[in-house]
């Protein structure tokens, strides 16, 4: 199992990088580079994703819509060291366009969170590097008093230990890809395991 120190600042380029490495399902492999730096403060969680991708699909414009068909990065969490408190699932595609939602582990049934685009402060880039390889990055901030909603007797303190995973994924034209930070030992691509995610210690 993967771990990942969340560093404690309000300025996300200070955090720990972190990529997706994993491509283990064989036909779905994609491998574009894909990077993410996650930091807290007192009361948030601060999130930045970025993917290495020319003309990246953003087809999805409907909130809370399938944008896991787009090109996608996502961030999955539990805000409890053991899984038993559930799990966040957080997808978004290049617009932004978010599908964000939060269930019990063995639970088909994920609603939606309930928070407004501002609670979120979702923003989204797309630019080149000095190098000139094309990027599209999305920054955005969870709220403890958010998460708390959900979990309530979760721990975000500091030495506290939560699960994680950071996926890269697409389907519709584009080619299939399924990546993840920490590895998913499934015979087919399935982000929507707990038990594979990675250890994320808050500083």
């Amino acid at each position: 199992m993967k771990s990942y120190t969340v560093k404690n600042t309000d300025d996300i380029t200070r955090a720990d990088t972190g990529a997706v490495m994993c491509w283990p399902w064989k036909g779905f492999e994609f491998q574009n580079e894909c990077k993410f730096k996650i930091s807290h403060t007192n009361d948030r969680f601060i999130v930045s994703l970025r993917t290495y991708e020319e003309n990246p699909v953003a087809r999805v414009t409907e909130k809370n819509g399938p944008v896991c068909n787009d090109s996608c990065m996502e961030f999955f969490f539990s805000p409890s060291a053991d899984n038993s408190m559930g799990y966040f699932n957080f997808e978004v595609n290049s617009n932004p366009t978010y599908l964000f939602e939060y269930g019990l582990c063995g639970s088909d049934f994920h609603p939606s969170v309930d928070c407004s685009d501002e609670e979120l402060n979702v923003r989204s880039t797309k630019s080149k590097t000095e190098d000139g390889r094309d990027f599209w990055q999305v920054d955005f901030e969870l709220p403890y008093e958010l998460i708390k909603r959900c979990a309530p007797e979760c721990d975000l303190s500091s030495g506290a230990v939560i699960r994680a995973n950071v996926y890269k994924c697409g389907r519709t034209d584009q080619k299939e890809h399924y990546g993840s930070w920490n590895p998913v030992e499934t015979e087919r691509p399935n982000f929507h395991m707990p038990e594979f995610f990675g250890k994320f210690i808050i500083e």
